[in-house]
Order: C-alpha cells, then sequence, then structure tokens
C-alpha cells in the first residue's frame, strides 16, 4: 500500500516585466486614465497569473514532516518539476491557506500558458464547500467568506501557532527574486507551508 501523502502547498509569485507581456495584452493593460492607476497596474501584476509568473512553489508532507521548495528562475522547470513529483506522489489530500482562490488556480492557468504538461488523473481541486480532497484553511476559518479579513499571520497568532514571519514578506518576495536571493524565497515559502500545516492539524478533526 503505498504512503497516504497530505500535502500542504503554497506559491510566491512575482509580476513580469511590463515588456515581456504580449503587446496588444500590455496596451490592454496600461490603457488607464492617470499615472496612479498605471502605477498600482504595474505593482499588483503579480497578482494575475495572466501578467504574473511563479518562482517558488513549496510543499510540505505531512505525513512525513518533509518540505521541499520548488524555487528556480526558469518557470516552465519549476512547474514540470513539481507536476513531475506530484504524479509520483498521488496525494489524497491537500491543504492551503486560500489556495481555492488563489495558489491552485494559479498554478493551472501558469501551467496552460506555458504548455506543462499535467499528470494523468492528478488535478488540483478548486471546488469550494468542501473539505475532502482540498482543505482550503482560510476558507474553513472564514466560513467561505471570501471578503473577510484575516491573514496567515493573524490566525497564526489566534491559535498559538509560531508565525511563519522572520524578516521577509510578500511585499519584499520580488526584490528578493530580482536580488537573487531565492533560498531566503524558498525558506519563507516552506515557513508558510509549515504554519498552514499547524493550522491544519488544529482543525481536521472538527471537519471530517
Amino acid at each position: 500500500m503505498s504512503q497516504p501523502a497530505t500535502l500542504v502547498v503554497d506559491i510566491e509569485t512575482v509580476g513580469q516585466e511590463p515588456e515581456k507581456i504580449p503587446p496588444r495584452a500590455r496596451e490592454i493593460l496600461l490603457n488607464v486614465e492617470t499615472d496612479e492607476d498605471r502605477r498600482r497596474v504595474l505593482e499588483n501584476l503579480g497578482l494575475d497569473p495572466c501578467t504574473g509568473r511563479i518562482i517558488c512553489i513549496g510543499v510540505y508532507w505531512l505525513e512525513l514532516d518533509k518540505v521541499r521548495a520548488y524555487c528556480q528562475p526558469d518557470e516552465r522547470e519549476l512547474l514540470a518539476n513539481f507536476w513531475a513529483d506530484l504524479g509520483q506522489i498521488r496525494p489524497h489530500r491537500f491543504v492551503t491557506f486560500n489556495g481555492k482562490s488563489f495558489d491552485f488556480p494559479y498554478i493551472n492557468i501558469r501551467s496552460a500558458i506555458m504548455g506543462v504538461p499535467i499528470p494523468r488523473d492528478v488535478q488540483l481541486d478548486t471546488r469550494r464547500f468542501s473539505t475532502d480532497r482540498h482543505f482550503d484553511v482560510r476558507e474553513v476559518l472564514t466560513n467561505y467568506e471570501r471578503y473577510r479579513k484575516g491573514t496567515l499571520e493573524f490566525f497564526c497568532d489566534i491559535f498559538g501557532v509560531p508565525s511563519p514571519k522572520n524578516g521577509i514578506d510578500g511585499s519584499k518576495v520580488g526584490d528578493y527574486f530580482r536580488a537573487g536571493k531565492l533560498d531566503e524565497i524558498a525558506h519563507y515559502c516552506m515557513a508558510d507551508c509549515r504554519a498552514t500545516g499547524a493550522l491544519y492539524e488544529r482543525l481536521k478533526t472538527y471537519y471530517r
């Protein structure tokens, strides 16, 4: 019998350089009225898989207490390595923090844009109101209210889970990436995975 696999997954993203966005798409994107609107668009490129890119995927295998970060400059290679390992592991459950709304759609769309094939019978489940195949910790803690506030750091403090934040946060990831500090990004991403996993362990028996 294969080893059961509950995988906690987290991603880090950055915006693409504007000149790397296809010309017509860039023209549509930047067709705004003010410089402030343009600045806001450029600041948020990393939040959209059509204008951003994945620079790190963190994975924490709970049963084995084992973490791995897929963190490398070549996004296509990063995604290919991630999917290849999922095909071997075939996890029975995923755990994320806001993964149904952000991480999993982002991975799927970037994989489609980059033309990275996915393993047969492996799916990143994004269905809401279910904790069976994909336990989204944020979804559970906010009772499925998408616009209710609450960060990973906030919920860690509420539950007494050690905070994953130690000198780097999401706003600094782009600067770290441009400086080539991939190891720091990987450690940050894996810390988020461990924190998410700790919250899941506190919640899982209440949501069977």
